[in-house]
């Protein structure tokens, strides 16, 4: 025989069939109660009791809960560790159901579809991505559903997949939804749980397409669909969002094409060892470039900047218009100031009218509302007032929402309770109704009092109170000591141990008044606060594009903010396809120095006689510094910002490479040395003569000469085919002389003192090569003991002198020859150089190298 449960259970199983994959919050009066195995994971994820509860047929079922008014913050948690949710209301009134209330999902919560407040970053965007794969063309659509954002992307190519992991990198998106085959899954898998480990990846089945191509039609402009591949990943995105929020989406009102001519390209490698917008160490904000420029005092204007500095522009006309605004923003300080103050004021607002739209809005988003709109005025007047392209537009443009603001502020009391459906929100004097059921309200009590006296005097019975509960309503209740008062027409209505309490026919003529007015009340008030939150959802794309508008102006306010506080300087930008910065400093270095002063340096890189710079020196001296430093100036100048620099003329960019730093790939089962070589290879690949590529120490993770030799190709590689301002940092002192061989290159070195056995890192870097490594002495910085550093230098000596032997017999002649000889002046010069006591063994055995091939050379041979 099956197993049969209880009405409420078997409804709660039917839902669940639906809902499979997704924990479900089955409201049950006060709480939102699990069951089964859901209440097993949810006790255990929320750290919450674990009870049970009886399931029909002799058993019980196990069961947790949390209350509704606090269901956010739980479901939050559930959120961030990757889960699915799915609220389950009552649809009718319980008073007028027939047998079970009947219940209906009425949402589904996913990590790229929350809307709460408390479920998503300030700063920061909430993405839900859909990729979608078909004819070699991989789309990806994207929505951030808080603030209405949408777009599309296609990829092709060869290298379409790593093309796009990029850009998944930068929108750190919170779930991916997979449509259909994907060509090389496994390296996107790959790729997702080594950089994107929190997203959560959701596979969507659609039987019948006609069904998202109709939604898509509907609900963007001709003007704005895409081409047949990416319109199935955007009605996909659709279709997705339909079924979780179960809205008519039409915060969702403007769908725009990521066309990546339009910016410079960022890899995930370049985007993480730059640390722009995520540190290494934690993949938070703390020492990014992003925490040094923000001075945002907007949600909307910190996700922007955001933005901004991931994909700075290409175009010299837009950059120069940014740059015209922050400039004109650091010389007039008081507009600044007036500014900030203002965008102080204003709250989230993509977020507020999203919320106004899917219904979930409450009285304090409308007084957040309002009290931003008040701030436009002022706002309006003094950008309008700016002589810039760019500001004057914005100002032109901008509307100030007087209507709003006086409807809110007439309707909506200044601080609201948090639920609209309890009362107390609508102001007095907004509503004659409204104001007269509360005038009923508010008279009862009075009333009661004076039923109370009266009934004392008539009766005598001074101990008679009248009173109220919400299960039987109002009553007089007298003692035992006084029952043999109490008139006839008095009806009794509940016995208590010491007391009786009655009813009487004016009593109940009060109740059903007053009850009925309060009930009224409230169904009034909520009624009315929707009417007023339909009035803002009719402004709703007007609202966006101020938002936008707000976004843009904090985001360069905050730009001057920075130029203002941190002395930086405007930079040209030019099309003359050269860098040249003069006393450029790192914006990030130099603001954590406590006690030192960030050493300035210069750099000048075109492609007339300075392609590539290879720079030599010890570790520590600064090389790493100084080249991602030039990377993060450039970038910081294509965004539109000032930069940390006494000077500079800077030509736009494609993209920017990098290849520092040693890191294993342990996921992959990859070493330090094949990571270092992917990354090279995806350099040379992609890289244009447009491009700036920043190169660290390539081949040490090998053997010394075939490091050396791979480190030289790259460099020739660079220089006779690719042609890209190239920084290059090596220890292998000998590809110093590839500038004496291929014009363009030059070498750069970090300067050094020598104070006896002390060594001083100046932080300059300056023409011509080292000739030194100082390994010892870093070691002896890096703390190891004493006696090890001693024991090593003992070691070095040793060393050496067994290499200059070695050098003399590698170079002796079996027999003298008139046109050579081993003490010729070119091989003297270079034995008189060495160094004895500094050599190290890899500079020992790279003399030796070269003290041969000049003997094969004076040979003959």
């Amino acid at each position: 025989m099956a197993e049969t449960y209880t009405p409420m259970i078997e409804q709660y199983r039917e839902i669940k069939r639906q809902h499979a994959d997704k924990i479900l919050f089955f409201r049950l009066g006060d709480f939102y109660e699990m069951f089964f195995e859901d209440a097993e994971i949810a006790a255990r994820e929320l750290e919450i009791t674990l009870t049970g509860r009886d399931g029909g047929a002799g058993r019980r079922v196990p069961m947790c809960g949390v209350p509704f008014h606090a269901a956010d913050t739980y479901i939050a948690r559930l959120i961030n560790k990757g889960y699915k949710v799915a609220i389950c209301e009552q649809v009718e009134d319980p008073k007028q159901a027939k047998g079970i209330v009947r219940r209906e999902v009425i949402k589904i919560i996913t990590p790229g579809t929350v809307l709460s407040d408390v479920l998503l970053p300030d700063k920061s965007n909430n993405y839900l991505v859909v990729i979608h794969e078909q004819n070699d063309i991989i789309t990806m659509a994207g929505a951030d559903i808080s603030t209405g954002e949408c777009y599309w992307a296609d990829f092709a190519g060869p290298y379409r997949l790593n093309t796009l992991c990029d850009h998944l990198y930068r929108l750190s998106p919170a779930e991916i939804v997979l449509t259909g085959l994907l060509t090389d899954k496994e390296t996107l898998d790959t790729f997702l749980a080594n950089r994107l480990h929190g997203c959560t990846i959701t596979n969507l089945a659609i039987e019948n397409s006609e069904t998202t191509q109709e939604l898509l039609q509907h609900h963007f402009p001709d003007e704005e669909l895409p081409h047949s591949g990416a319109a199935i990943a955007v009605g996909h995105l659709l279709y997705y969002l339909h079924q979780t929020l179960k809205t008519d989406l039409s915060h969702v009102n403007r769908l725009m094409r990521y066309n990546a001519a339009e910016f410079m390209t960022i890899d995930t490698a370049a985007l993480r060892n730059l640390e722009i917008t995520r540190n290494l160490r934690d993949g938070g904000r703390k020492d990014t470039l992003l925490s040094i420029l923000d001075f945002t005092q907007t949600a909307m204007g910190g996700r922007l900047l955001k933005k901004w500095l991931e994909y700075p522009l290409l175009s010299v006309h837009e950059i120069i218009r940014r740059q015209d605004a922050v400039d004109e923003l650091l010389t007039n300080p008081g507009v600044r100031q007036v500014l900030q103050e203002k965008l102080g004021h204003i709250y989230d607002l993509e977020r507020i009218v999203t919320r106004a739209e899917v219904g979930t809005a409450n009285g304090r988003d409308l007084i957040a509302l309002k009290q931003s709109l008040s701030s436009l005025p002022t706002i309006k007047l003094h950008v309008q007032s700016m002589q810039s392209a760019l500001l004057g537009e914005i100002g032109a443009k901008m509307e100030t929402y007087e209507d709003i603001v006086a409807l809110i502020d007439r309707a909506i009391v200044d601080n609201p309770p948090h639920s609209v459906r309890d009362g107390g929100i609508i102001k007095t004097g907004y509503n004659q109704e409204l104001d007269e059921l509360r005038e009923i309200a508010q008279d009862s009590q009075q009333w009661l009092m004076a039923f109370e006296a009266r009934e004392k005097e008539r009766t005598g019975i001074k101990s008679l109170k009248v009173g109220y509960n919400k299960v039987f309503g109002y009553y007089i209740e007298v003692t035992n000591a006084n029952r043999a008062a109490v008139p006839s027409e008095y009806i009794r209505k509940q016995t208590l141990t010491s007391a009786e309490r009655y009813i009487t026919p004016e009593l109940k003529e009060f109740e059903t008044k007053v009850l009925g007015a309060q009930e009224k009340i409230v169904q009034l008030e909520y009624y009315l606060f929707t009417i007023v939150r339909d009035c803002v959802k009719k402004h709703i794309p007007r609202l966006q594009e101020t938002a936008r508008q707000l976004a843009v102006i904090d985001c360069l306010v905050s730009l001057s903010e920075a130029a203002a506080r941190y002395n930086y300087r405007r930079p040209a930008i030019t099309n003359n396809r050269e860098i040249i910065i003069r006393d450029g400093r790192h914006p990030v270095v130099e603001r954590l120095l406590d006690r030192e002063v960030f050493v300035p340096n210069d750099t000048e890189l075109n492609h007339h006689d300075c392609e590539v710079m290879i720079i030599t020196g010890p570790n520590m001296a600064g090389k790493s510094t100084y080249m991602r430093q030039v990377a993060l100036l450039v970038l910081m100048a294509q965004v539109g910002s000032f930069i940390p620099a006494r000077e500079a003329a800077i030509t736009p960019v494609d993209r920017i490479f990098t290849r520092v730093g040693a890191s294993d790939d342990l996921a992959t089962g990859q070493s330090t040395f094949m990571v270092e070589m992917n990354e090279v290879a995806h350099i040379l690949k992609h890289a244009t003569t447009n491009s700036l590529v920043i190169l660290d120490e390539i081949g040490r993770g090998t053997s010394t000469f075939d490091g050396m030799s791979i480190a030289r190709a790259v460099i020739e590689y660079i220089k006779d085919r690719i042609k890209a301002k190239t920084l290059f940092a090596t220890h292998y002192h000998e590809l110093t002389e590839l500038a004496e061989q291929k014009k363009g290159i030059k070498n750069f070195t970090v300067a050094v003192k020598e104070r006896g056995s002390e060594v001083v890192f100046l932080r300059r870097i300056v023409p011509g090569g080292a000739d030194k490594s100082y390994g010892i002495h870093v070691a002896r910085l890096a703390g190891l003991p004493k006696k090890v550093i001693e024991r090593a230098q003992t070691i070095l000596a040793e060393l050496e002198q067994y290499a200059v032997a070695h050098v003399l017999a590698a170079t002796a002649l079996p027999a003298p020859q008139a046109h050579v000889s081993l003490f010729s002046d070119p091989i003297i010069e270079e034995l008189l150089k060495v160094d004895i006591m500094t050599t190290t063994p890899l500079e020992a055995l790279n003399i030796l190298f070269k003290l041969q091939k000049m003997a094969k050379e004076g040979s003959g041979r």
